[in-house]
Order: structure tokens, then C-alpha cells, then sequence
């Protein structure tokens, strides 16, 4: 008789998904350890081998989830010289996670991190997003975006894409955004363009 292997590393990923699924559509305070387990199909003593306590799965949820953002921008800004293909980047980044994996672009964009990790700055002061203002800035040095306020023309640029994706979860515009990235990615980059 051959007894069942289950890989630990893919237990954990199935907690961490479920955790931030649940976290996203009910709210940190909302989810506990059980609905976890239910949610996961890994049991109770699994879980805590692996976090200690809620928080701590959702502090490496956070973690996590902004680190994979980080690494997939940094990757598709290799070989990009320009202002807007680097923007760009980003456009088709977010829009392609939002198609592909939207629990990962919800959580980004609603989850209210402040809530249960005071620690944690706003998503807009993290990695990827000074990241992105610094694109902005080196590009009005450049002279390929107005000048200005680097920040607010990052708001900007930033705003225009991340609404699009409200309004596709929204289901307000019906059309998968990679295939009206085009448009949209335009869009952004005239509000701060040079």
C-alpha cells in the first residue's frame, strides 16, 4: 500500500491563497483560522506549523504579495531604455494580474492593511510604487514627462490604470483589460507626458 505524498511548500501556497482570498472578500477581522482550514482543505495543525497565528500569516501574505509584484516589474523593465516602455510595463503588468490572478490584484488594491499591521506602510510607499516614481522622476530629467511634481504625475499615471481595474472587478468594463491595454495604457501616459 503506497501512502500519500503531499507536498508541504504546495499545502502552504494553498494556505496562503485561501487566506488572502477570504481576506479580501470579508475583511481581516472577518475570516478565522477555521474558515482557513475549510477554505485550503489543510487542517488546523498544518496551518500553525507553518504561521504561528493569523497575523503572522497575513504579515507574510503582505509580504509576499508585494515582493512577487516587485520581482514581475523588475523583470519586465529588463531591456526598456524609455520612460514609456517602463510605464508601460507596469500598465500591462497590472492588467495582465488583474485578468490572471485577481485575488492577488484585489488584495493589492482594497485590502486595508493598516487594520491589522499599524507597521505596514500605505501600498502607494511600498517597493514597486518608489519604484515607479522614480521612473517618473528620471523621465522629467529626461525631458519625456512634464515637468512637475514627480508624485502627483505618478498619481497620475498610477490612477488612470489602477481605476480600470476597479471598474473590470466592478464588472464595468466588460472586456478583459488585456485587451483593451492599448487604449488604456495611452490614456495614462498622455495625462503626464512631455
Amino acid at each position: 500500500m503506497k501512502k500519500r505524498q503531499i507536498n508541504p511548500g504546495e499545502k502552504r501556497e494553498r494556505v496562503i491563497g485561501a487566506a488572502r482570498r477570504l481576506f479580501v472578500e470579508n475583511g481581516y477581522h472577518n475570516v478565522s483560522i477555521p474558515q482557513i482550514v475549510a477554505a485550503s482543505k489543510v487542517s488546523t495543525g498544518a496551518i500553525y506549523s507553518y504561521f504561528p497565528n493569523k497575523e503572522k500569516l497575513a504579515q507574510h501574505i503582505h509580504e509576499q504579495t508585494l515582493a512577487y509584484f516587485q520581482a514581475c516589474f523588475e523583470a519586465r523593465l529588463v531591456g526598456k531604455t524609455t520612460t514609456y516602455e517602463k510605464l508601460r510595463a507596469f500598465g500591462e503588468l497590472v492588467y495582465e494580474l488583474a485578468e490572471s490572478e485577481p485575488d492577488l490584484m484585489e488584495y493589492l488594491l482594497f485590502m486595508r492593511h493598516g487594520e491589522f499591521m499599524q507597521e505596514a506602510p500605505p501600498i502607494c510607499f511600498t517597493q514597486p510604487f518608489h519604484l515607479l516614481r522614480r521612473i517618473i522622476a528620471e523621465g522629467i530629467e529626461r525631458g519625456e514627462v512634464k515637468n512637475g511634481d514627480f508624485f502627483i504625475l505618478g498619481v497620475s499615471f498610477t490612477g488612470a490604470i489602477l481605476r480600470a481595474v476597479e471598474l473590470r472587478f466592478c464588472c464595468v468594463l466588460e472586456k478583459p483589460l488585456t485587451e483593451i491595454a492599448d487604449s488604456l495604457i495611452e490614456n495614462a501616459w498622455a495625462a503626464i507626458k512631455a
